[in-house]
């Protein structure tokens, strides 16, 4: 299995709000997955590519207190942020973090649950990647993993070009480094070419702005002025119109004023949940 490429927003505290904002928006589904594909008290846990935790504390909250969570998180600082958020979660003793680095991380302990939200994307072979880590799971196991696709050009209604200029910036520099923008898509496949069969799948598209949700309209907003931080490191060019002096700090709320002055209603990335269960005993 090849390591995973770099996280492109990296680790500042500006990315971390980011983050934060993100799970607010997003949260909800990625729980309603969880609920959908079995998981429930008493399982044990493991969470790849856990960041910051949020998806490890919403698994924690549905294995209880008979339950346990394992995250793995190769970057220092983001996990012992986790550590302090599960602490002040009340989650101490039911999940615990791991330093360490997916193609590398092995354990005796044999876990109930697999999740990962927004990692696949970024692997080089995400289906050697699944089939590897399915290996640490009990028989019966459960494989949960939630990823989006955030290339669709038309985000507004009406039209707002003042937005869509900053939105259709997301994919490039993924595409630029070698991630996959629209990951969702191609979770079936993927939990397909990893010997999983066909998964079930559930979708749900952010919707932010006019009868949309606020916290969506925060990641949103927010995440078109943090995408200047891979745009600048990846070499994009930007369009003729546009410069990097406009990724300030106000860039957000001007969006975001826009938005609701307008009455635009906003699509944000298609969310895409895909759950299979191991069949046969571990890999």
């Amino acid at each position: 299995m090849t390591h995973p490429g770099p996280y492109l927003l990296g680790h500042s505290d500006s990315e971390h709000h980011r983050l934060t904002l993100q799970d607010r928006a997003v949260s909800p589904f990625t729980e309603r997955t969880l609920r959908a594909a079995g998981v429930r008290p008493g399982m044990r846990v493991l969470d790849i590519g856990s960041g910051l935790g949020y998806v490890s504390l919403l698994a924690a909250g549905l294995v209880g207190p008979g339950g346990h969570v394992v995250g793995i998180e190769r970057d220092p600082g983001s996990v012992g942020k986790a550590r302090l958020l599960a602490r002040e979660a009340g989650f101490a003793d039911s999940v615990r973090y791991e330093v360490a680095d997916l193609a590398g991380f092995t354990s005796p302990e044999k876990f109930d649950v697999l999740v990962g939200r927004y990692i696949l994307m970024y692997l080089p072979d995400p289906a050697s990647a699944l089939r590897r880590l399915t290996s640490l799971l009990a028989p019966g196991g459960i494989v949960v993993m939630h990823e989006m696709d955030f290339t669709n050009t038309s985000p507004t209604r009406p039209p707002l070009p003042e937005w869509d200029q900053y939105y259709a910036l997301w994919p490039e520099p993924f595409l630029a480094t070698g991630a996959v923008p629209d990951f969702g898509p191609r979770l079936a496949g993927t939990f397909l070419d990893a010997g999983l069969g066909h998964p079930e799948v559930v979708t749900w598209t952010a919707t932010a702005g006019r009868d949309g949700d606020p916290a969506v309209l925060d990641w949103l907003s927010t995440t078109c002025r943090e995408i200047a931080t891979p745009l600048r490191a990846a070499g994009v060019a930007l369009p003729d119109h546009l410069s990097f002096d406009s990724f300030d700090d106000a860039l957000p709320r001007r969006l975001r004023d826009l938005v609701l002055s307008r009455g635009v209603r906003v699509s944000g990335p298609t969310q895409f949940g895909a759950y299979a269960r191991v069949t046969g005993g571990s890999r």
